[in-house]
């Protein structure tokens, strides 16, 4: 029972008690959930900052995605043209024995060049994620055809050297990738690219020298492989110098995220330890409030004499 004289007390103490309690459930909350808060209206002073790190997180995220996928590309076709290099310096000894003499009548030239024209040719077709790496825009076909019926290198021959790119199906279409939101690079060589041409026509060549003992066009395929080998190496640096770039902004992305999303944390994470200490305060403050509640709902004037 309340009288007049212990009324307002009782009141006063029983909305501190609710308080406390409110504030042990929201603690008890944040330790739970390890968040100092469930929704952006409890922390309004910083929700917008908060709401701003969360896009820019997820923005640099999406850059560092596209990032990766094209640095995987390049990769692929940086190590398919290391192999090209490769090959066309073995074809490079091979033809140098031909023109070595009289050797050009005891070299299967023919054969080697069959086998390193299919080989060559299975490299510009290099597939990855099924795109086509050396097509241009235009992925979802393989850009060599050797049998293409317009593609004729060694038709002119012997005494005509022309160029032939009839092998190539693709486009011309440069590839790019937004690497950040003010940043945007073209990368990707396309199938037509002449060091490929070059390295084609000469194991052409190659091939005319030896079904017709042509130590002349086996100098001249000589002489287009060792150019081709350059375009390739040329290739090769091209592909270094972008995937350098995109590692340098990969990495921008990487120091920014570790920067923002320690602010969040900071923002929203929870200090258990200094929860824990809270909330053993409040459950202390809340035993001292039930006691106190106990003495005034039981306090009578008897009581109070006695």
């Amino acid at each position: 029972m309340f009288r007049v004289a212990n009324y307002a007390q009782h009141q006063l103490t029983l909305s501190y008690t609710l308080s406390t309690q409110s504030d042990a459930a929201r603690t008890q909350i944040q330790i739970a959930s390890g968040k100092v808060a469930q929704q952006y209206s409890e922390i309004p002073r910083d929700a917008n900052q908060l709401v701003s790190l969360e896009r820019d997180i997820q923005m640099t995220e999406k850059f560092t995605q596209n990032i990766d996928q094209v640095i995987a590309r390049l990769n692929i076709m940086e190590s398919s043209i290391a192999t090209m290099v490769t090959r066309a310096t073995e074809v490079l000894g091979i033809m140098s024995q031909g023109l070595s003499g009289s050797n050009i009548d005891d070299l299967p030239l023919e054969s080697f060049s069959a086998t390193f024209l299919e080989e060559a040719a299975a490299l510009i077709n290099t597939e990855h994620e099924g795109r086509h790496l050396f097509a241009g825009s235009l992925t979802d076909a393989p850009p060599v055809d050797l049998n293409d019926p317009a593609y004729t290198p060694a038709a002119g021959l012997p005494g005509v050297f022309t160029a032939d790119f009839d092998y190539y199906n693709g486009d011309q279409t440069q590839l790019s990738v937004r690497a950040d939101e003010a940043f945007e690079t073209d990368y990707g060589i396309t199938g037509d690219n002449p060091a490929f041409e070059e390295m084609l026509r000469a194991l052409a060549y190659m091939d005319y020298a030896g079904a017709n003992l042509d130590t002349d066009v086996l100098e001249e395929a000589y002489t287009l492989m060792k150019s081709a080998v350059d375009g390739l190496a040329d290739l090769r640096g091209q592909i270094g110098a972008n995937s350098l770039v995109l590692e340098k902004t990969k990495e921008g992305h990487e120091n920014f995220k570790t920067y923002a999303e320690n602010i969040v944390s900071g923002l929203e994470d929870t200090d258990i330890a200094a929860a824990t200490t809270q909330l053993s305060m409040d459950e202390l403050t809340l035993q001292g409030s039930y006691l106190t509640l106990s003495r005034l709902s039981s306090l009578t004037l008897i009581n109070f004499l006695n």
